[in-house]
């Protein structure tokens, strides 16, 4: 009976696990002391294609994995990461994300380490986007980890760029003193890089969480220290939405949270917008009323 081509590719890689750990073998007789990480993790790799052909995506994840240790005990930095890199991918295809943050986690360590910034920032970035729609608390620190690594390499944008797809995942996630705080270290990283379009949409969302927050002194710090990031439409939104929440009118927080200003916010902060409890429209001076900020 003649083998199918994964029958084939299943028993190809079997036999390169076989020779692989025969090469971690030590052995006093043969004067051989130490393990051969280098060409076992070949053979770990060459088993890892084998079962990727034949879309046995478990066992290519397993001996991605085994590779990558023994490239990184031999010293092989960046081939090691590659290893975690394409165990990513075969989770993709296996349709299985758990294991994707920590994979990706440390396939960017490796790569930092072995003195490519850059490889880490992409395969950290590529995970987190894998996961944002099913796992999105998983993806946060991949985008953290990928601000922080292109950081280093004194790129506060893109650096910005990464922190502020992390809080608007903590938004839609209902972390919002962590997102406040991520959106303040935007900023920062945005005043830096004197990216002021991106800086305006950000000093717009940090008003809002705040005032989700129920803090509307918070929101007016917000506005006093980076309002100078904001155009027209958006400095007048702002105002009224903080003095409608600070003094409970129900109609000029209404319009600023009707502002087409907040429409260009993204989705996650639109939605955000919708939910947000208005200062009651008979403003008596009930004891409830004051509770809102």
């Amino acid at each position: 009976k003649k083998m199918s081509i994964a029958d084939k590719k299943n028993e190809e890689g079997k036999a390169h696990l076989i020779k692989a750990e025969k090469y971690l073998e030590t052995s006093v007789l043969k004067l051989k002391f130490n393990p051969d990480w280098d060409s076992s993790a070949d053979e770990y790799n060459r088993a890892a294609i084998c079962f990727k052909v034949a879309k046995n995506w478990s066992a290519s994840i397993e001996a991605h994995k085994k590779a990558c240790e023994g490239y990184a005990n031999s010293g092989s930095l960046y081939h090691a990461g590659k290893q975690l890199d394409q165990a990513v991918l075969m989770c993709k295809e296996k349709q299985d994300l758990t294991e994707v943050e920590t994979l990706a986690s440390r396939g960017g360590l490796l790569f930092r380490q072995a003195g490519s910034p850059e490889s880490a920032a992409q395969l950290l970035v590529r995970a987190a986007k894998l996961l944002e729609l099913t796992l999105p608390q998983n993806a946060i620190g991949l985008y953290e980890k990928a601000s922080e690594t292109v950081g280093t390499e004194d790129r506060p944008a893109e650096a910005g760029q990464h922190l502020e797809t992390a809080a608007r995942l903590m938004v839609r996630t209902k972390q919002f003193d962590r997102s406040a705080e991520t959106l303040h270290n935007t900023l920062q990283l945005y005043s830096e890089a004197d990216a002021a379009p991106s800086a305006g949409r950000v000093v717009l969302s940090l008003i809002l969480i705040q005032i989700v927050r129920g803090d509307c002194v918070a929101a007016a710090k917000v506005l006093s220290s980076w309002g100078g990031f904001l155009d027209g439409q958006q400095t007048a939104c702002a105002n009224q939405i903080i003095a409608g929440f600070s003094d409970l009118d129900h109609d000029l927080a209404k319009t600023g949270l009707d502002s087409a200003a907040l429409k260009n916010l993204d989705n996650d902060y639109v939605k955000l917008v919708r939910d947000i409890e208005l200062p009651p429209a008979n403003t008596g001076g009930d004891d409830d009323e004051v509770n809102l900020c």
